[in-house]
């Protein structure tokens, strides 16, 4: 799966909003982030922290 450029600022809507998690913990139920976009997603999350 490649990661879609268009699709990282959503799910850094939806970590930030408390909705999915980044990395699962083994919750039954939970939404994670799919793998691919982890790091992504991190990476954004962390770019609009310090700005």
């Amino acid at each position: 799966m490649m990661v879609k450029q268009y699709m990282i600022a959503p799910y850094a809507v939806l970590v930030k909003s408390g909705g999915w998690l980044i990395e699962p913990t083994g919750a039954d139920g939970e939404k994670v982030v799919p793998e691919v976009y982890r790091v992504p997603v991190a990476l954004y999350l962390a770019e609009q922290d310090a700005a």
